[in-house]
């Protein structure tokens, strides 16, 4: 294991062929175990194997590979979860709240919120993807600025500025798509 493992690292690629295949139906397996959705689950193996050969300097050689790579398999999915869990949220009816923040006023009416949560959802794909990460974090798990920022890499200042400079681009994207301020 020791070579192979020494081979793989000096750029070998028939010896990271060969480690993969070694252990491909063990991680494969686990990743179903863990994987969010069944469909995910190869997915999961991949993106775990990529990382794992990407970072083999990290693992001890002396240490079980495929221990190692569980550990590469449960953060992947973990990943997935949250990813999920994000996507779910942001699709349910916390847009509606998105609405409210972005026009700053509340509907009465649940069915003439229709159409402004349709095209809130358009709008909201149009975003840059840094900008929905930041609407998705803030407004769709209820992350604290400080940390939305912590997150993304930049000030909280900043993240204030650019939520407030997203939620104008949402009301007047809205305004556009429906015709009226929501």
């Amino acid at each position: 294991m020791h070579d192979l493992i020494g081979r793989t690292r000096r750029g070998d690629a028939a010896a990271a062929a060969d480690l993969i295949l070694r252990h491909e139906a063990r991680v494969r397996l686990y990743a179903a175990q863990v994987a969010p959705r069944p469909d995910l689950a190869e997915d999961v193996a991949q993106r775990a194997f990529v990382l794992a050969l990407q970072h083999l300097d990290r693992f001890d050689p002396d240490r079980d590979f495929v221990l190692w790579m569980q550990g590469i398999v449960r953060n992947v999915a973990r990943q997935e979860w949250e990813r999920l869990a994000r996507r779910s949220r942001i699709e349910r009816d916390d847009l509606a709240a998105w609405i409210e923040q972005a026009a700053g006023e509340h509907a009465a009416d649940a069915d003439a919120d229709a159409p402004r949560l349709e095209a809130l959802r358009g709008c909201v794909e149009a975003l840059a993807p840094r900008a929905r990460e930041m609407i998705a974090l803030r407004y769709g798990l209820g992350v604290a600025c400080a940390e939305v920022a912590d997150r993304v890499g930049t000030g909280v200042d900043a993240v204030k500025m650019a939520l407030m400079r997203i939620r104008r681009t949402l009301r007047d994207c809205v305004v556009a798509r429906v015709g009226r301020t929501p």
